[in-house]
C-alpha cells in the first residue's frame, strides 16, 4: 500500500539537492521557522526538519506538493482531524505492543504468537475502515492530483472485498481462542521434518466441553475399526505431531504478519507524509494571523534563468518580531553572482538570509515570505557566515573559516547557490581579498550562484573593476543624514561601511 504524498511515484527520493544542514540551520535561524511549524509537536518537528533539510531538484515534485500544499492550507480542519486518526492509530498500536512485549522476553507458544498479530491485526482493519470512512466525506475537497491520487489507490488497494476477505480470516481464526483444530498438507522432508505447508481448513471445535469424553471414543474407534490411522499414544511420536502443528501455526503466522507490516509502513508513512503538510499549514497560520504574507513561488525551467522577487522578507525575523520586516526586490537574468557591501547594520545580513530562507522553502514545496518569487532549482544550497572564535583554542577563527569553505568546495557543484557573509574578514585585508578573489572566481566558473556580503574593500573594487559578465553588485542604502533604510539597492561598492555612524550613535555624539 502506497502513500506518495511528498513524492510523485515513491516514498522517498534519494536525489535531494546537496546542503551544509547543521550550519545552514544556525545561519539562517531556521529553528524559529521549525517551532512555529510544529506547535509543540515533537513529531511535525521532526518530519517539517527533515523535509527541509532536503531540498528539491525536479520542478514537477516542487509543483505536486504545492497541490498538496493548497488542499491542507484549504481545508485545514479536514486535514488535522486526518493526522489525528493516524496518530490515534499508531498511538494504539504502541500501547498494544507494549502491553504484550514480554511475551517476546519468554518462550511462548506458537498459538499465542499467532493470537498477538491476529489481534494487531484487527486494530489496524478497525482502524483503516475508520480512515477510509472519514476519506469518503472529504474526498470531494481534494483539488490536487496528489490527493486524489492518493485516495484512488486506496480505494483500489483496500476494496470492500478485500476488506470482507480479511474480516472473514480473522473471525475464522478465532479457533485458538474457543478452541479448534487445523488441517494442512505437508511434506516431509530431511530430519523427519514437514515442509511444503498447505493449510486446508481452519474450523472451531463444536464439542469443547466434551473434549474428554470424545478424545476418548476417538481413540476406541480408531484402534477398532480404522487400521489406516495411528494412535499417538508414544511420546516421541506425540512430540513430532506437536512439531507439526507448531509449523503450522507459524506458517499462518507468516502469512498475517507480512500484511500487518504493509499496514503499519503505510499508517507510518501516511503519519510522516501528513505530518509536513501540517506543519506547513500552521506555519502558513501563524503568518496569516500577524497578517504577514506568503506566496506560492514560480519555478524556472532552466538552470538560473529569471531570479526575480517583490517584498521579500527574513521569515525568521518576522515570526519573532511577530510582524513583518522590511522588504526588498530584485529582477536579474542570468546571473551567477552578487556581491552587497554598504553600511553597518544596513540589513545586509538579513537580506542574505531572505533569500536563503526563500529558496529552501521553495525547494521543498511550500510558500515563500514574498509577494512574488522566482527562481531556478538548485542543485545545492551551502551558507558560510562568520563565527566566533573557538573558545577551545583548537584554532584560529581563519582556520575554522577555511576549513568549513574546504568541506562546502568538496561537495559543492555546477547549479548550486551558496551565500557567504563576511567570509574571510577575520584575516588582514589584503590577504581576506586575495582569499575571496581566488575562490569566488573558482567558483563562479564551476556554475555556482553565489551572493556575498562583504567589507573587504580591495576585494570588491578588483571585483568591480574587472566585472564579470554575470554579476551584480549591490549595496545597503543609507541617507545622507545617516538613516538606514534596510533596502539592498543596485550600486557601485563604497569604500566605507560607515562605521562612524556606529560610534556616534553610541557615544551619543551626533
Amino acid at each position: 500500500m502506497k502513500v506518495w504524498l511528498l513524492y510523485e511515484n515513491s516514498e522517498t527520493d534519494v536525489s535531494n539537492s546537496g546542503m551544509n544542514k547543521n550550519e545552514i540551520i544556525q545561519d539562517l535561524n531556521l529553528e524559529i521557522i521549525f517551532k512555529a511549524m510544529a506547535r509543540n509537536d515533537k513529531f511535525i518537528y521532526k518530519m517539517v526538519r527533515n523535509a527541509m533539510l532536503n531540498s528539491l531538484t525536479e520542478k514537477r515534485t516542487v509543483l505536486y506538493r504545492q497541490g498538496i500544499m493548497n488542499d491542507c492550507i484549504n481545508y485545514f480542519d479536514n486535514f488535522l482531524e486526518l493526522y489525528q486518526i493516524i496518530t490515534d492509530t499508531m498511538e494504539e498500536v504502541e500501547n498494544y505492543n507494549e502491553s504484550t512485549k514480554r511475551m517476546n522476553s519468554h518462550n511462548v507458544s506458537n498459538a499465542a504468537s499467532v493470537l498477538h498479530s491476529l489481534e494487531l491485526l484487527n486494530i489496524l482493519v478497525v482502524r483503516m475502515e475508520k480512515l477510509k470512512g472519514f476519506l469518503d466525506t472529504i474526498e470531494m475537497k481534494f483539488n490536487s492530483r496528489g490527493m486524489r491520487a492518493f485516495y484512488d489507490r486506496l480505494l483500489e488497494e483496500y476494496s470492500v472485498e478485500f476488506v470482507e476477505k480479511i474480516k472473514s480470516s480473522i473471525h475464522e481464526m478465532n479457533f485458538l481462542t474457543e478452541g479448534g483444530q487445523i488441517t494442512f498438507s505437508a511434506v516431509v522432508g530431511q530430519g523427519l521434518k514437514s515442509k511444503d505447508i498447505i493449510i486446508n481448513d481452519l474450523s472451531k471445535a463444536e464439542f469443547k466441553k466434551k473434549k474428554a469424553y470424545t478424545e476418548a471414543l476417538k481413540e476406541f474407534y480408531y484402534k477398532m475399526f480404522r487400521s489406516n490411522v495411528i494412535v499417538l499414544q508414544d511420546d516421541k511420536l506425540s512430540q513430532a505431531a506437536r512439531e507439526m502443528e507448531a509449523a503450522g501455526l507459524v506458517h499462518i503466522m507468516k502469512l498475517y504478519q507480512n500484511f500487518i507490516k504493509d499496514m503499519l509502513s503505510y499508517f507510518e508513512n501516511l503519519r510522516s507524509q501528513i505530518a509536513f503538510y501540517i506543519g506547513c499549514a500552521n506555519l502558513h497560520n501563524r503568518l496569516t494571523q500577524l497578517h504577514i504574507p506568503v506566496s506560492m513561488p514560480y519555478v524556472n525551467n532552466e538552470d538560473m534563468k529569471g531570479f526575480k522577487f517583490r517584498g521579500l522578507y527574513d521569515m525568521s525575523m518576522a515570526i519573532y518580531n511577530r510582524e513583518q520586516p522590511v522588504t526588498n526586490d530584485l529582477e536579474t537574468e542570468d546571473l551567477l553572482l552578487f556581491l552587497i557591501t554598504g553600511a553597518n547594520q544596513g540589513g545586509k545580513s538579513t537580506y542574505l538570509r531572505s533569500i536563503g530562507i526563500a529558496q529552501i522553502l521553495m525547494q521543498c514545496g511550500m510558500f515563500v515570505p514574498a509577494d512574488y518569487y522566482c527562481s531556478s532549482l538548485c542543485r545545492g544550497i551551502y551558507t558560510h557566515f562568520t563565527r566566533r572564535e573557538d573558545t577551545a583554542m583548537n584554532s584560529g577563527k581563519l582556520d575554522e573559516e577555511l576549513s568549513r569553505m574546504n568541506r562546502i568546495i568538496h561537495n559543492i557543484t555546477p547549479g548550486s547557490m551558496l551565500l557567504m557573509n563576511e567570509s574571510f574578514a577575520t584575516t588582514t585585508e589584503r590577504e581576506g581579498s586575495v582569499i575571496a578573489s581566488d575562490i569566488v572566481k573558482a567558483l563562479y566558473e564551476h556554475g555556482v550562484r553565489i551572493l556575498m556580503v562583504t567589507h573587504l574593500f580591495e576585494f570588491t573594487k578588483y571585483m568591480y573593476e574587472h566585472r564579470l559578465e554575470q554579476s551584480m553588485f549591490l549595496s545597503a542604502q543609507r541617507l545622507s543624514d545617516g538613516t538606514r533604510t534596510f533596502k539592498i539597492l543596485e550600486q557601485e561598492p563604497e569604500r566605507t561601511s560607515y562605521g562612524l555612524d556606529l560610534y556616534d550613535n553610541i557615544l551619543g555624539n551626533k
